[in-house]
Order: structure tokens, then sequence, then C-alpha cells
């Protein structure tokens, strides 16, 4: 799927670049170009960041467990 359809940029291509590090959208726009020409996959991008960012959080409880009686 096309991210930015100014740059032909897919998906995969945005991925990669955050995997490598792009931690910003103008980091992803170094990397491959999308989100360099109008602006309107921005939002995309970021939600992306977002995503990778939360994915690779350590899942913690909610609620510490209970005290053995």
């Amino acid at each position: 799927m096309y991210v930015c359809v100014c740059r032909a940029v897919t998906d995969v291509q945005v991925k990669a670049a955050i995997q490598n590090g792009a931690e910003t959208v103008a980091c992803v726009t170094r990397a491959c170009r999308a989100g360099g020409d109008c602006g309107a996959c921005r939002g995309m991008i970021e939600d992306m960041i977002e995503d990778a960012a939360c994915g690779s959080r350590r899942s913690l409880p909610m609620f510490p467990p209970p005290k053995a009686a």
C-alpha cells in the first residue's frame, strides 16, 4: 500500500525506515522521502511511528500481583 502517493513510497518502505531508527516524520522523510511533498501522509507516518513505539514496549501488568495469604 502506498503511504506517500506523491513520492510513491510504500508502507513497507516507511516501516523499514522506522525499524532502522527513524523516530520522527522528518527522519522518515530523510530516510525514504515519504512526507516530503504535499504532507497529506504525515499523519499516517506519525501513526506508524507511534504504533511501532507501542509495539516495542514491554508489556507490564496493570495491577501488582496479589499478596500471598
